[in-house]
C-alpha cells in the first residue's frame, strides 16, 4: 500500500485514528511534541550513565563477562519485541511506554540498593542487563513510532532528526559525565540517575495527549497471529524489508563498537574511564552534527544513496578506531563514524516510519528493533573472543559491505522521503 496525496496511508478501520480536525491547534501540537522531547532525551542521560557504567564494571572482570552481560541486554529484547510490538497496537503505543517508564524506574532503585548492600558482581551486572532488555522490549517499539503520533506526516523526517539531534546532544554530554561518574560513585548513582530521569518521563508523559493517536485495537486475535501479520506486512513491502535487512547488518558490527570495542581498546591502551568516555564522546558528536542539519534542511531526496555513503563513512572511521595511537586520534575516529551513522540511520529510520501502516506502528517498529538485536548476540560474542584490533577490522568490512549494498538499490520510487535538495 502506497502512501496517498498527502503522504498519509488511507486507513483500513473506520475510527481507528483521531482525524485531524479534531487535533488541536499547530502551536498546541509543537508544543505537545517538545514536552514529550524533553522528558524522553533526559531520560537518555540515566541510560548514557547506566550502559557505559555496565559496560566498564563488566570489561574490568573480563571480556567474556562483558559479552555475557551485553547478551543479558539484548537476548530478552530479541525473544519479547514481538511481544511487545503486538501489546502496544493493542494498547496504545502511549499507555504501554507509560507502563514500561514506571516499572524500569522502579527497577534501577531496587537494584542500586542491590548493588550497595552486595557489591558489583557478575550476577548483580547481568541481572541488571536482563531486567533493562526484558522492559525495553515492550517500550522500545512504543518510543519509535511516539514522534508519528504528535506530527503530520510531511514533518516526520524533521522531527525525528530533532529528536534524535536532542539525544545525541544529551548522550555527547553523557560520555564525559559517565566516565566521571563511574570513577565517583560508580554503578550505584549510574542506577539511582537512571531512576530519577525515568520518573520524569513519566510524569512529561501522563501529562500529555498526542493530537494524532491511534486508538488501542477493539478485535483481539491471537498473539501469534497478530504477530505474523506484522510480519506479512513487512516482508510484502520492498522497501520495509530493504531496510531491515541493512538495518541488521549495520547493527550487528556498528553497535558493539561503543559498547564493547571503546572499552577494551581503551584498556588495551591504559586509557582512563573519563578518557574512554571521550572517545565515545566523539561518535555521538558526528551524529549530532547530521541530525542538527537534518532537522533544520530535511534530508536528501535518495535515501537508499545517502545511507550507503554514510556506511562507507562509518567503515573508514573503526578502521582508523584501530590504529589509533592516542586518545584524540580515537576520537576523531568515532567522529567520523558517527558522521556516517547519522547519515544512515537520518534517512532510513523515517522511510521506515512513514512507510509503515498505522495498524501496524508497533509491530513493525518492533521487527526493526528485532533486527538490530537478534544479529548483535551472535556479533557481541564473536568479537569478544577475537583481538580488539581484529574486531575492529571486520566491524569496519561489514559496515561497508553494508554501504555497498544500499548503493546498488534503485530509488524507492514514491517514497522518497528528501524535503530539500542538501542537508
Amino acid at each position: 500500500m502506497r502512501a496517498g496525496p498527502t503522504g498519509r496511508r488511507p486507513v483500513g478501520r473506520p475510527g481507528h485514528v483521531h482525524h485531524p480536525r479534531h487535533a488541536r491547534p499547530a502551536g498546541w501540537v509543537n508544543r505537545s511534541y517538545y514536552g514529550w522531547l524533553a522528558g524522553s532525551t533526559l531520560s537518555v542521560l540515566g541510560d548514557t550513565a547506566l550502559f557505559f557504567a555496565l559496560g566498564w564494571a563488566a570489561t574490568g572482570i573480563g571480556p567474556r563477562v562483558a559479552a555475557l552481560v551485553l547478551t543479558g541486554f539484548t537476548l530478552p529484547r530479541a525473544v519479547l519485541l514481538l511481544l511487545g510490538g503486538v501489546l502496544g497496537d493493542r494498547i496504545g503505543p502511549r499507555r504501554l511506554l507509560l507502563a514500561c517508564t514506571a516499572i524500569v524506574g522502579s527497577c534501577c532503585f531496587l537494584l542500586a540498593v542491590a548493588v550497595g548492600v552486595r557489591g558489583v558482581s557478575a550476577e548483580l551486572l547481568l541481572t541488571t542487563s536482563v531486567v533493562v532488555g526484558t522492559v525495553d522490549a515492550f517500550a522500545l517499539p512504543a518510543a519509535g513510532v511516539l514522534p508519528r503520533l504528535f506530527v503530520p506526516d510531511d514533518q516526520l523526517p524533521r522531527a525525528m532528526a530533532l529528536r534524535t539531534s536532542a539525544t545525541q546532544l544529551i548522550t555527547l554530554a553523557g560520555g564525559p559525565i559517565s566516565g566521571l561518574l563511574v570513577a565517583t560513585v560508580g554503578l550505584v548513582g549510574a542506577l539511582l540517575l537512571d531512576g530519577l530521569t525515568f520518573a520524569v518521563q513519566f510524569v512529561v508523559l501522563l501529562m500529555l495527549r498526542p493530537p494524532y493517536d491511534v486508538t488501542p485495537q477493539r478485535d483481539r486475535r491471537s498473539v501469534v497471529r497478530d504477530a505474523v501479520d506484522g510480519l506479512r506486512v513487512a516482508v510484502g513491502d520492498p522497501v520495509l524489508r530493504m531496510i531491515l535487512a541493512v538495518v541488521a547488518l549495520v547493527a550487528a558490527f556498528v553497535l558493539p563498537v561503543t559498547s564493547l570495542c571503546v572499552p577494551l581498546l581503551a584498556r588495551s591502551h591504559g586509557w582512563e574511564a573519563k578518557q574512554a568516555g571521550f572517545v565515545v564522546a566523539g561518535n555521538l558528536a558526528g551524529g549530532l552534527l547530521v541530525t542538527v542539519l537534518v532537522a533544520r534542511f530535511g534530508t536528501f531526496t535518495r535515501a537508499e544513496l545517502t545511507g550507503g555513503l554514510g556506511c562507507l563513512l562509518a567503515a573508514l572511521g573503526i578502521a582508523s578506531l584501530a590504529l589509533a595511537p592516542s586518545v584524540p586520534a580515537a576520537v576523531g575516529a568515532t567522529l567520523t563514524q558517527g558522521v556516517g551513522i547519522g547519515l544512515f540511520t537520518s534517512h532510513l529510520a523515517p522511510l521506515f516510519v512513514r512507510s509503515t501502516p498505522r495498524s501496524h506502528l508497533t509491530r513493525l517498529q518492533s521487527l526493526l528493533s528485532l533486527a538490530q538485536t537478534v544479529p548483535l548476540i551472535a556479533s557481541t560474542n564473536l568479537l569478544a573472543t577475537l583481538d580488539i584490533h581484529h574486531a575492529l577490522a571486520l566491524t569496519a568490512t561489514a559496515t561497508a559491505l553494508a554501504g555497498a549494498i544500499l548503493l546498488k538499490l534503485k530509488p524507492s520510487g514514491t517514497r522518497v522521503i528528501g524535503t530539500c535538495k542538501q542537508a
